[in-house]
C-alpha cells in the first residue's frame, strides 16, 4: 500500500489516453477552437490562430509529424497543445478531438471511440508507439468519469455517489497500475473511464460539482473506493480479488435493504452459491429496481446493451477445448468438466479446477487460483464475471459436448455496485446511503474546498 499524502487544494493529473500497448502510429485530430490554443515543443511556442487547422499526427521517424490545412512539420519526439488560458471549475467549451482510442483494452466489448479532451494534451512516441496524455485538473476529470462510466441521465444522487467514489479511489492511489509511464492513470476500465467532455451536461456537471474535494475515508487514509458494474446481489470481499488482508470497508455486504443479513447468504458454500445464481433475489442491481428495458440509457456510452444481473453463454466441447489450449498452453483433447474448489462471500469463484483428457489419453486437472484467472482463461477477452455455474450438456462417454455457463454480475464486484447505487438511487436514497451502504464504516470528509 502506497503511503498517501492528502492533498489540501485540487491537483493537476497526468491520464493516458492512448497508451504504447495499443500500437498505434498515427491519429486524427481536431481543434474545435484554435485561437484556444498553442503548441509547445521543447523551446518553441506556436502561437495557433483561426486559420490552424491541425488534421493528422503521425510517428515520422523518431519525430511526431503534424499536418493540416496549413501544417506540414516534424517536431521532435515530444510536443504538446496547450490551453493558452486554464478555466476554473468549468469544462472549457472548446475541446480537442482526438480518434481513434480504444476503449474497453483486453475486454469482449472493446470499442474505438472519439474523444472530446479538455485539458493539456502531450504527445510523444514510447517504444515505438504513440502515446497520448492529458493534464487536466482533477475536478475536470471527474465530471468526466461519471458519465464515461454511467450516463448522465443517472439521477444526482447518483452522479454525487459515482463522483465522490472516483474521487476517492484516484486520491488513495493504492494501485499505481501506470506509474512506469509517467501518468497517474489511463483513460479505460483497468483505472477509470475517461472519455472526455463529449458526454457532459448542465445536470452531471452541477451533480460532480456539489461534490468538491469531498472524500471517503477510514481510519484518517482516503479509502480506496472500488467498484464495479454489477455485483450480482451480492458484493466481494476485498481480499478475495486482490492480494492483501481484508478491508474493513470493502467488506462482502448484500445489496439489498438492511434487513438482508451476511450470516443468512453464505454463498461460498458451494450448494447456496449454486442456488443464489440460478436464482433473482430481488437486489437492489436486480430488474426488480433497475428493469432491464430501462438499462440502455443509464449505461456508459461503451457498455453492452445486455444482461448484467444474470447471463448466460454457451460453449460446445471444441470451442472450449481450444479456447483454454489457447489460453494455458496445455494441450487438452477434450474438457471433462470444472471443479468449484473456492468461492467467495458473493459466490464468484476464487479457485477452479478444470479437469481435461491429454492426447495421450491420460486425465489431469488444472488449477486456475484467481478471480481474474479465472475470467482470463474462460472468454477470448475477458469473462462478465466468476460468479458462475458450468452445467455439462449433451454427455457422451464421460465427455460432454457443450458447456453452458449461468452466472451472475459483471465485474469483481468489491465496493460499489454501479447498478445498484442506481437502483438505490431511484428508491430514494440519499448520495450518504448509498455510500454507507457500500463502504461501511467510512465517512465522508472535504479535504479541499
Amino acid at each position: 500500500m502506497v503511503t498517501q499524502r492528502i492533498p489540501t487544494s485540487e491537483p493537476t493529473i497526468r491520464v493516458g489516453i492512448i497508451l504504447p500497448e495499443d500500437e498505434q502510429t498515427h491519429l486524427d485530430i481536431n481543434l474545435l477552437d484554435p485561437t484556444k490554443y498553442q503548441l509547445v515543443a521543447h523551446t518553441r511556442t506556436i502561437e495557433l490562430d483561426s486559420t490552424s487547422t491541425i488534421t493528422r499526427v503521425e510517428i515520422n521517424n523518431d519525430g511526431l509529424l503534424v499536418t493540416g490545412a496549413n501544417v506540414d512539420e516534424v517536431f521532435p519526439s515530444k510536443f504538446t497543445i496547450q490551453r493558452k488560458k486554464q478555466t476554473e471549475d468549468q469544462i472549457p467549451k472548446n475541446l480537442i478531438q482526438i480518434h481513434p482510442i480504444v476503449a474497453g483494452r483486453s475486454f469482449h466489448w472493446r470499442k474505438i471511440v472519439t474523444a472530446e479532451l479538455p485539458g493539456n494534451i502531450e504527445f510523444n512516441v514510447r517504444n515505438g508507439f504513440l502515446m497520448v496524455i492529458d493534464e487536466v485538473p482533477l475536478e475536470q476529470y471527474l465530471m468526466c468519469v461519471a458519465t464515461s462510466e454511467m450516463s448522465a441521465a443517472c439521477p444526482t444522487t447518483f452522479i454525487e455517489t459515482q463522483t465522490i467514489v472516483a474521487r476517492s479511489w484516484f486520491l488513495a492511489k493504492a494501485e499505481q497500475k501506470h506509474s512506469d509511464l509517467g501518468i497517474d492513470v489511463c483513460n479505460d476500465d483497468c483505472c477509470q473511464r475517461y472519455q472526455g467532455a463529449g458526454n457532459l451536461t448542465d445536470h452531471s456537471v452541477e451533480g460532480t460539482k456539489s461534490t468538491y474535494g469531498q472524500v471517503l475515508m477510514y481510519d484518517g487514509e482516503i479509502c480506496d473506493a472500488r467498484y464495479s458494474k454489477s455485483c450480482g446481489g451480492m458484493t466481494e470481499g476485498f481480499e478475495n480479488v486482490w492480494k492483501g488482508e481484508s478491508v474493513p470497508y470493502l467488506s462482502s455486504i448484500p445489496d439489498m435493504p438492511a434487513e438482508y443479513k451476511s450470516d443468512d447468504l453464505s454463498l461460498s458454500d458451494e450448494n447456496k452459491a449454486r442456488d443464489w445464481i440460478m436464482s433473482n433475489p430481488e437486489a437492489y442491481c436486480s430488474p426488480r429496481y433497475v428493469p432491464e428495458r430501462q438499462l440502455k440509457k443509464y449505461l456508459g456510452s461503451v457498455d453492452e446493451e445486455c444482461s448484467y444481473y444474470r447471463w448466460s453463454l454457451e460453449y460446445s466441447q471444441r470451442e472450449i477445448t481450444d479456447l483454454i489450449n489457447h489460453k494455458l498452453s496445455l494441450n487438452a483433447r477434450s474438457i471433462l468438466g470444472f471443479i468449484p474448489e473456492r468461492r467467495g462471500a458473493s459466490a464468484r469463484l476464487i479457485e477452479l479446477g478444470i479437469r481435461y483428457i491429454d492426447l495421450k489419453n491420460q486425465e489431469g486437472v488444472h488449477h486456475l487460483r484467481s478471480e481474474y484467472e479465472i475470467r482470463q482463461v474462460l472468454h477470448p477477452q475477458f469473462l462478465y464475471s466468476s460468479a458462475l455455474v458450468v452445467i455439462p450438456e449433451k454427455v457422451q462417454a464421460g465427455i460432454p459436448g457443450r458447456f453452458k455457463f449461468a452466472g451472475a454480475g459483471w465485474g469483481h464486484g468489491v465496493g460499489m455496485c454501479q447498478i445498484g447505487a442506481l437502483g438505490m438511487a431511484q428508491m430514494g436514497h440519499s448520495t450518504n446511503d448509498i455510500l454507507t451502504h457500500y463502504y461501511p464504516g467510512s465517512s465522508l470528509n472535504k479535504i479541499y474546498s
